[in-house]
């Protein structure tokens, strides 16, 4: 490869780098949440750590994590979902659980950024909490005993899951999701 190539795809390289890094920021800056200040984001720019407790056996990231106060908030972006699901809201609890164990400071709540950049704030209650111990211990169960995950909603998130085999087994995916969005629908 000749030396004028190299120099034209590292030119290229930085400036994808740059675009990326623009692009990132702009993300970040649509979160206008009023109050707090990003620690950290799942992005390029500025690393989200990965969030572990062996106590609770649960790992996980925060898209975004926000220090209001003396606290730390998560953020999940949920850019395709119009409304609050409780599947948010499970998630956003184990996010908070998370922060708890590896920072030591319990979270007030969790914010869910949904289509068109609409905030939910999920209060990070005891009960919330005891809700998502609950869900995992099912789950947990579930995975011990070999169990399905439960009933086939979404046909395009189900081909996604990892459990897809397990639910549907040898049957046509297009068979499969026609006969979810008739049961849905």
């Amino acid at each position: 490869m000749s030396t004028e190539l190299l120099v034209l795809a590292l030119l290229l390289a930085v400036a994808a780098c740059i675009l990326l890094a623009r692009w990132m920021r702009s993300r970040r800056g649509a979160l206008r949440i009023a109050e707090g200040t990003i620690v950290s984001a799942d992005d390029s720019l500025i690393r989200a750590p990965t969030l572990r407790s062996e106590r609770l056996g649960l790992v996980g990231r925060c898209e975004h994590l926000l220090r209001v106060g003396g606290a730390y908030v998560p953020v999940e972006q949920k850019p395709s979902a119009r409304r609050l699901q409780q599947s948010h809201i499970l998630q956003v609890g184990a996010l908070c659980l998370l922060v708890q164990d590896v920072y030591g400071v319990r979270p007030p709540y969790g914010v869910v950024v949904l289509a068109g950049g609409s905030q939910e704030r999920v209060v990070f209650t005891e009960e919330l909490e005891r809700g998502v111990v609950r869900s995992m211990a099912e789950m947990r169960r579930m995975l011990e005993n070999g169990e399905a995950p439960g009933p086939r909603w979404v046909p395009a998130k189900c081909r996604a899951c990892g459990y897809h085999p397990v639910c549907w087994g040898d049957e046509d995916v297009g068979a499969a999701g026609d006969q979810v969005a008739q049961r849905v629908g």
